[in-house]
């Protein structure tokens, strides 16, 4: 208890509201009151939620057993242990605050009884009205005296029911309270839609038994387990503030108990009708949140659950301050007599009320002749059900009765705008409709399609004709003609040697590519096969509108053609194109086919080139905003796969390496305070770079630190070792075999390096530039220079040479020729190159 800490703003301002409240406030009878007497006895586990609890929770943050609150028209006591007091004593006033007395009870008797004699003082100053809540009971030691000591005065006293009072004072929230009822509720949602939806798809999909309780118990785990919790809710603070406000409920196989405290039932899980309900808390706060999920639904199903989501829609409408609660269920009854009476004695009547502290307001409640006004900021559990439902083409016993529930967490907002939805996990049909089963269906003949034929065209050569002169002017380039025929006997020799080196390359690739060759020793092109669904029945439902459809998980588009929902896996699309004309909006998506003639596509490789192939499809649309949204989706569709691809194909010739064998029993070689190039991440800072049994290994340090950058001796084709003469830098320079991921990066030449200029060097002045004014220093200054790099440029060459010893000389050191250097552009910039032994 001693790092309780109250909230002294939030108090006050509660304090004044609940004195405001008793000043105003009147009991069913009318009558009013002129204190209120709050009394909480020993803690109740069975019975968490009462309006006694509410009140202190609300008032000061936490629940204070065996404490007693009496509030008059101006002032506030509360009646507490010697702890408890300490605590509410360091309550500091503020202006315009309540004004609070704090009584102590403590071990001795005779005080005890002189401060309830107070108390019975202060009631019989105040008036012969006390407001109690009568429909709670609470017990204990404490609340025995206090009974003793007023039993001789009870009688001089009416005592009134305050609990409806109190009900309007904790129903409307405060900026803090819908905070919390929002996190709340966004924890139900995290685990309904990122956890249970699929836990069940994954039980009904490999057909795994477990009962609707075992189900529960999963669900009630997940707070529990730090790898969900982490999963599920990594951007609450303060998570051991969570806790669940009820058991979760499953329900399915027939027995739906639509009542406020069900228990799931232990029969299995049943793939048919499926209905979840959790409720949370978070700093005491509840939220609930139920949805119903149908398996292979029929087509009344459907119907069903569409005009109870309506119902749900139209209710968050009429739910506007001023509106009595009452009014908001008669007009959701009225609507369901007039648009669907065949379910008027299936709807549930009760359709939810407040939620807060108190997980149910008895009071505040959407049911039938209740008077109470709906205010701002009221935080409802808002329910619509619908039970005993008969579904007449089931096929099987325990599908043939089901039932559905809807509940959110809605606050309502000020003005005529509709209630605000805090559990935002979708329940549009679409996402809680799964189909497990093929259902066969018989289609009519369909129409041929008509191909056309398509003549193999061969172009005949025209035999080996005189290759054309080369000469653009009857006067001879040179004087002798001597010298133009060696002219010509060189191209024909340099033309002659490069046929060579091709064919060389290409031996090479095919011995390298050895895996891929066919039988005549070429690569065979491997058809890609592309599939959107693996069943019709996996087609979206909005599909039955007959419209274009991006589906993004599928990656693929749903193209209407002749009436039918035709899928087209992206990949198959080349590119898309958007033309206005007039009041029209053109769509042509151009498709991927072989035989287009240009591009990486020509010679796409088919199974029966006998085929007939779609090249491209127009659409054309007067609603503007809907086809620019489609060409958006499909826009950003293309982008995403085509940037999947590139990522795959940049870590195809990726090849995992080795383990490196760090050295044992002795340090290892070491060139210390040495740059890498590339830098892994973040800023560069210098470190070691170590030779072991089988490879070379640097530490990273700076924000990377701690993780290593591994080459083994086996992944190394070419070692450089560049000098700091006429340089800024001296490095080693690695080029590997194959390519390794440096970070995200894939990466086949690296470089590590140190500066040749020193920094450090200080020329700002010093005793020795004072008294010698002349290029002494200077001269100096460069010799040391001079000594530096000779000094860099032997340690890195003996530590390239230790490189190749501890690789027995599987990787030589090579040096660059810096005197027959030249320039030159090998990629897109002007640079310097330098041919070595076996390299340029």
């Amino acid at each position: 208890m001693s790092e309780v800490q109250i909230d002294a703003a939030a108090f006050h301002r509660r304090a004044k509201r609940l004195l405001e409240s008793l000043k105003s406030g009147r009991s069913a009878s009318g009558q009013s009151f002129d204190s209120v007497l709050v009394i909480q006895g020993r803690s109740d586990e069975k019975n968490p939620y009462t309006k006694t609890i509410a009140t202190q929770m609300w008032l000061l943050g936490y629940e204070f057993p065996n404490t007693m609150m009496l509030a008059t028209k101006s002032k506030l006591y509360v009646v507490a242990s010697l702890k408890k007091a300490k605590i509410l004593e360091a309550i500091p006033s503020v202006p315009d605050g309540v004004s609070l007395e704090i009584l102590v009870h403590g071990k001795e008797a005779d005080k005890n009884k002189e401060m309830f004699g107070k108390l019975v003082s202060i009631l019989k100053s105040s008036g012969s009205t006390i407001g109690m809540v009568s429909q709670e009971t609470t017990g204990g030691k404490f609340v025995d005296e206090w009974v003793a000591e007023f039993a001789a005065s009870k009688p001089s006293f009416t005592e009134a029911d305050f609990g409806p009072v109190l009900s309007r004072v904790l129903a409307v929230k405060d900026d803090s309270e819908i905070k919390y009822e929002k996190t709340a509720s966004g924890l139900c949602t995290a685990v309904m839609r990122d956890y249970f939806i699929d836990e069940m798809a994954d039980t009904f999909d490999q057909e795994k038994s477990i009962t609707n309780e075992k189900m529960a118990d999963r669900i009630a785990a997940v707070l529990s387990s730090d790898k969900l919790a982490k999963k599920l809710f990594s951007k609450v603070p303060m998570l051991d503030m969570a806790e669940w406000s009820a058991q979760p409920l499953v329900l399915s196989g027939g027995q739906y108990d639509l009542s406020h405290d069900p228990e799931s039932s232990t029969a299995l899980l049943h793939a048919g009708t499926v209905v979840c309900t959790l409720s949370m808390r978070y700093f005491m706060y509840n939220a609930t949140i139920s949805r119903t999920f149908m398996i292979d639904p029929s087509p009344d199903q459907d119907k069903n659950y569409s005009f109870l989501l309506e119902l749900q829609k139209k209710m968050l409408g009429w739910m506007t301050p001023g509106e009595s609660m009452g009014a908001v269920q008669a007009k959701a009854a009225k609507y369901v007599q007039d648009q669907r009476p065949d379910l008027t004695a299936n709807f549930v009547a009760d359709c939810g009320g407040v939620t807060g502290i108190e997980m149910r307001d008895g009071v505040h409640t959407i049911a039938p002749g209740n008077s109470e006004l709906l205010k701002a900021n009221m935080v409802i559990a808002l329910r619509v059900g619908l039970q005993d439902l008969i579904n007449a083409k089931a096929t099987d016993k325990l599908s043939k009765t089901y039932a559905y529930q809807l509940i959110d967490t809605v606050v309502v907002k000020e003005g005529d705008a509709a209630a605000e939805v805090l559990t935002s996990c979708s329940k549009e049909p679409n996402d809680v409709s799964f189909f497990f089963n093929e259902e066969d269906t018989t289609t009519g003949a369909k129409p041929d399609v008509k191909r056309e034929a398509k003549a193999d065209t061969k172009r005949e050569g025209n035999g080996a004709g005189a290759r054309p002169s080369t000469r653009k002017s009857a006067i001879l380039p040179s004087k002798f003609r001597s010298e133009e025929k060696d002219d010509e006997s060189t191209t024909r020799k340099r033309r002659e040697h490069q046929k060579e080196l091709l064919s060389r390359l290409l031996v090479e690739g095919r011995r390298r590519f050895a895996g891929e060759e066919g039988d005549d020793g070429e690569e065979t092109r491997v058809v890609k096969k592309f599939e959107s669904y693996k069943r019709e029945t996996a087609l979206p439902r909005e599909v039955r509108n007959c419209k274009i459809l991006v589906d993004e998980r599928a990656d693929s588009i749903v193209l209407p053609i002749y009436g039918m929902a035709v899928p087209f896996h992206i990949s198959t699309l080349k590119n898309i194109s958007r033309n206005d004309e007039g009041e029209y909006v053109y769509l042509r998506l151009n498709l991927v086919s072989p035989g287009q003639g240009v591009g990486k596509k020509d010679g796409l490789p088919v199974e029966d080139p006998g085929n007939t192939f779609v090249r491209s499809l127009t659409f054309r649309s007067t609603d503007i905003a809907r086809m620019n949204e489609i060409y958006q989706s499909i826009t950003a569709l293309k982008r995403d796969q085509i940037k999947r691809e590139t990522e795959k194909a940049q870590l195809a010739d990726i090849v995992q390496q080795d383990r490196l064998m760090p050295t044992v029993g002795q340090r290892p070689a070491r060139l210390p305070d040495v740059f890498m190039r590339p830098v892994a991440e973040g800023k560069r800072f210098p470190s070691a770079l170590e030779i072991h049994s089988n490879g070379l290994r640097y530490m990273a340090a700076g924000r990377g630190a701690g993780s290593a950058v591994d080459i083994l001796f086996n992944n190394i084709r070419h070692l450089f070792f560049q000098p700091c003469d006429n340089e800024l830098l001296v490095l080693i320079h690695v080029h590997l075999r194959n390519p390794i991921m440096l970070g995200k990066k894939k990466i086949q030449d690296i470089q590590f390096y140190r500066e040749a200029s020193d920094a450090s060097f200080d020329e700002t002045g010093n005793r020795r530039r004072r008294i010698r004014y002349g290029d002494e220093d200077e001269i100096e200054a460069e010799q040391e220079e001079r000594r530096r790099r000779r000094q860099l440029n032997k340690e890195f060459k003996e530590f390239a040479g230790k490189i190749a010893e501890a690789s027995n000389h599987e990787v030589e050191v090579d040096t660059p020729f810096r005197e027959v250097s030249f320039n030159g552009v090998p990629a897109r910039s002007n640079v310097l190159l330098q041919p070595t032994v076996d390299c340029l």
